[in-house]
């Protein structure tokens, strides 16, 4: 067993050489999963291939036309099951967690113990420090990493490299229109379906925010992983019932520079509380963690 004392150290021979195609499984088919299997099985994904899909319930899909069902039920290459021991039994190099932060709890640290790398796109499932430390342990111990997506997180790289110097602040605010707040603890908040004008209705830490708010708010507990940490990341939440793009800002000042982040993504149309460039985030970290060459490193 090979002690790993960094994250990018791959203890398999070579750095990123597989003696076959990397073999992929994916946990769970829905907005983003979906878009990833599709990136995989095309072949946008670089030289990785899907092996296998974990989903809660095989049955819902078995009847379904689209790529989401009938497309990877037929595939005879790729293991579509709703067994976890079915999924894990497969030889693969990588396991891309698209589910949900119950998956991340359930799923990652057997796959670790598999020695398989594991993408977490569910970032705030690792506001439970005890279920972060046993990642990075295992993923120190083992032959698998950890590896966390940025999903919709812009400029990681720069806020990651300056925050190694002392950071005086990091805020972060996520504008989204009613829809993406619909069936989320924001409800209990404000009365979304009242609202006139844009209105705050959570102000806290990143911890807080990516816990409470688990479909919504991943991307400030990876800002938080990025920079600061789970509780000195400043979040406010937004609900804004004249907007049709979900607006993030985030303001980071330190002893390196300071950076203002503005962007506007579309909402996902199979999910409108998720994103529609987590999935492009992901597929191009299955690129990088497959390729030869790695672009922003």
């Amino acid at each position: 067993m090979v002690n790993r004392e960094s994250c990018l150290t791959r203890p398999r021979g070579t750095v990123h050489r597989f003696s076959s195609f990397p073999r992929v499984g994916l946990i769970g088919l829905g907005a983003i999963g979906l878009r990833v299997a599709q990136a995989l099985q095309r072949g946008e994904a670089g030289q990785a291939v899907l092996a296998a899909v974990l989903v809660r319930d095989i049955a819902k899909y078995a009847s379904r036309s689209d790529e989401a069902g009938a497309g990877l039920v037929a595939d005879q290459d790729v293991v579509f099951t709703d067994d976890p021991e079915q999924f894990f039994a497969e030889p693969l190099d990588l396991v891309v967690e698209a589910a949900g932060q119950d998956a991340v709890r359930k799923y990652a640290e057997p796959a670790l113990r598999r020695g398989m790398d594991v993408m977490v796109v569910s970032i705030g499932a690792l506001t439970d420090d005890a279920l972060y430390a046993r990642l990075r342990d295992l993923a120190k111990r083992g032959d698998g990493r950890l590896l966390l997506a940025a999903g919709a997180l812009p400029a990681v790289d720069w806020m990651q490299a300056a925050a190694l110097a002392p950071v005086t602040s990091v805020t972060i605010t996520q504008t989204k229109p009613v829809s993406s707040w619909q069936g989320t603890p924001a409800e209990g908040l404000v009365d979304l379906a009242e609202l006139s004008q844009p209105t705050c209705f959570f102000t806290g830490t990143a911890r807080e925010a990516a816990h409470t708010f688990a479909k919504s708010s991943n991307i400030t507990a990876m800002l938080a992983l990025a920079t600061v940490g789970m509780d000195a990341t400043h979040v406010r939440l937004v609900a804004d019932p004249a907007a049709a793009r979900m607006h993030t800002r985030i303001e980071f000042l330190g002893d390196a520079g300071e950076v203002t982040v503005e962007w506007r993504g579309t909402p996902s149309e199979a999910n409108p509380s998720t994103s529609a460039d987590v999935p492009l985030s992901v597929i191009k970290a299955i690129r990088n963690w497959a390729g030869d060459v790695v672009v922003g490193a």
